[in-house]
Formats: C-alpha cells, sequence, structure tokens
C-alpha cells in the first residue's frame, strides 16, 4: 500500500503579480487581457444600450466621475473628441469597472 506525506510551503509572489482565478479571464480568444474596446463593442456588452446612455448613466455620471476620470488620466479611456473620433476602453480594467457598480445602473432608463 502506496504511504502519502502531506505537506504545505510558503511560496512568494513576486511584486506586481498576482493570483487570478483563470476560469474569470475565459478562453484564450474569449479574455479582455490586452483588448480594446470601441463604443459599439462597450454598447454590445452592456446589452445594446446606446451611445448616449452609456455617456449619460455610466462615463459622465457624477457618482462615478472620480473613477472615470482617473481612468482617462491612466488612458484606460480615451474620449471621443468629436465626429469621426472614436471612444477607446481597455476592456479588462472598463468590465472590471462595470462588474463593480452593476447595481448602480439605471437598467431601466430609456435613451
Amino acid at each position: 500500500m502506496p504511504q502519502f506525506i502531506k505537506a504545505t510551503a510558503n511560496i512568494e509572489i513576486p511584486e506586481g503579480f498576482k493570483i487570478v482565478n483563470t476560469n474569470q479571464l475565459g478562453t484564450d480568444n474569449e479574455s479582455l487581457l490586452g483588448r480594446t474596446w470601441t463604443m459599439k463593442e462597450l454598447r454590445s456588452w452592456m446589452g445594446n444600450k446606446s451611445a448616449d446612455w452609456i455617456k449619460k448613466y455610466v462615463i459622465y455620471n457624477s457618482r462615478f466621475s472620480r473613477e472615470i476620470q482617473q481612468m482617462m488620466n491612466d488612458k484606460l479611456i480615451i474620449e471621443s473628441k468629436g465626429n469621426g473620433s472614436p471612444w477607446f476602453f481597455n476592456a479588462y480594467e472598463m468590465a472590471k469597472f462595470l462588474d463593480k457598480h452593476w447595481t448602480e445602473f439605471d437598467w431601466r432608463a430609456s435613451k
């Protein structure tokens, strides 16, 4: 009959690294890491809400202004500067933001 020894070990995680649940990242094709969303892709992610709805209830909502401004400062959100100038969102960071505030959005509001 085989014998077993149970052992535990401490492993130091280098600064700047995190352990993540890979189930939350999705498959390689679904991963948000390193992806950029346009407004159209963000709209799709948010159940096809209009760009105006997203601007009003998420991007320009005073409740989220500090976080959104920090994301803009960090170039995680690049604001459109007029006609033909697209919005860009760091998909991974924006998805984390949306998940964090999901219950705070006014989903019943139309526009």
